[in-house]
């Protein structure tokens, strides 16, 4: 699955895409995203048709889908931007103590450069400071096992523990320039 929300790296605006590998799938995929109909049979002109599962509305407008065109045009040129930030903000905070960047020199994947992922010790003071300096940080997301909905706070993510309370984004789209990224770090590094 694909995401293009908003502040992605390519955006529709909202929605995503859903690439399949077992083709026998793909017509409960059809008829997931069409709020449990057969468009293919109402299209055929059958309009008798069952629901027999919960489906959603998943299906992309064609104003979503001309943004994702036209976006696919620019996406080379958008993602070597935002990794050259990305790599601005590796060079000026490798020898910052306390912080340190995540997914970062893997030999066996390229950062896709959608967010820059600190862990930092005393998380909530460098916030506080960047804010003090008009410079946006956040968590993003939070755990999902903080939502009832998926039954409530467990104790048997030792990965997720070990970092909840340290990760931050830092700023990474494309209004941004290499200046702004040094003028964060710089900030970042008088300490906090």
């Amino acid at each position: 699955m694909f995401s293009f929300a908003a502040v992605k790296s390519m955006t529709t605006g909202d929605g995503g895409m859903l690439i399949m590998r077992d083709a026998s799938l793909l017509d409960k995929a059809r008829r997931l995203r069409s709020a449990g109909t057969d468009r293919k049979a109402k299209q055929a002109g059958n309009w008798e048709n069952d629901i027999f599962e919960i489906g959603y509305r998943y299906q992309t407008s064609d104003v979503a889908a001309v943004m994702g065109l036209a976006a696919l045009d620019e996406f080379d040129e958008v993602l070597g931007y935002r990794r050259g930030l990305h790599e601005r903000y590796q060079r000026e905070l490798a020898n910052v103590p306390g912080v340190s960047l995540i997914g970062v020199r893997r030999a066996d994947r390229t950062h896709a450069a959608w967010m820059c992922t600190v862990l930092v010790e005393r998380r909530e003071a460098l916030q506080k400071k960047l804010r003090e300096q008009n410079i946006e940080s956040s968590q993003v997301h939070y755990r999902n096992d903080r939502y009832s909905i998926f039954g409530g706070r467990r104790n048997d993510f030792p990965n997720m523990d070990a970092v909840e309370d340290r990760y931050l984004h830092l700023p990474l789209h494309t209004r941004i320039s290499d200046a702004d990224v040094t003028r964060i770090c710089s900030t970042i590094r008088t300490g906090w």
